[in-house]
């Protein structure tokens, strides 16, 4: 059976899902007991930056797409990159350069593209009313939908560069009121179950996840 991995921060891991999938689990369970089926390792972890996702993910995916028949990685860029700091000295400013963003973006897809076919999701809108988002007791960071646009562009451009597929799930829920709702309900950037199934919704008729999860399959 297929083995996909799904590499991102919290957005990915389903941080707010009250049922605990996220959108990684929930399409997972679209797809069961389908000639689709596969077997989905979650490797979000809530928090980390671009930087810190690359020092992990070539190691975590080969480990679990080594050998395997059909392999499949699907990035979730998330937002921590993109905000800005609300406090102290930094106020105001971007919490990872975009030069630097873009760098290392474009070497964690590269290097993910080497294990395995590779599709990449954009990150998704929050809700500005309840922001700046507290991150721990020391610190905490602002979000704004204006980054989050610009960074899903500058994703974007970097993936057609390398030909890899992207999805800017910014644009595709920015007017959603199911999706606004769901962050309504939640912490502001992260989702309650049905804006996850909003996503599912949407992603599962994104043409590059139809022809990635469908071609060459092999159980």
């Amino acid at each position: 059976m297929r083995r996909v991995c799904f590499v991102g921060a919290s957005t990915t891991e389903g941080m707010g899902d009250e049922a605990g999938l996220g959108w990684p689990g929930r399409l997972w369970q679209a797809h069961r007991g389908k000639v689709t089926e596969f077997v989905p390792y979650n490797l979000g972890v809530r928090g980390q930056t671009m930087h810190q996702i690359k020092k992990r993910a070539r190691e975590e995916c080969n480990a679990r797409l080594l050998q395997s028949m059909g392999p499949l990685i699907v990035l979730g860029t998330g937002a921590n990159d993109l905000s800005r700091f609300a406090d102290g000295d930094y106020d105001g400013k971007l919490r990872t350069p975009r030069g630097g963003l873009a760098r290392t973006f474009r070497a964690l897809v590269g290097e993910l593209k080497e294990l395995a076919p590779i599709l990449v999701v954009g990150p998704a809108p929050i809700d500005e009313a309840q922001m700046p988002y507290r991150l721990t007791k020391q610190m905490q960071f602002d979000f704004r939908n204006e980054d989050i646009d610009a960074g899903s562009v500058l994703y974007a451009d970097i993936c057609r560069d390398l030909d890899v597929p992207f999805f800017n799930l910014y644009a595709a829920l920015a007017d959603s009121p199911v999706y606004r709702r769901a962050l309504a309900e939640g912490d502001g950037l992260h989702p309650t179950g049905i804006g996850y199934q909003r996503c599912v919704e949407i992603l599962e008729d994104w043409i590059a996840w139809k022809k990635a999860i469908g071609e060459g399959w092999v159980r």
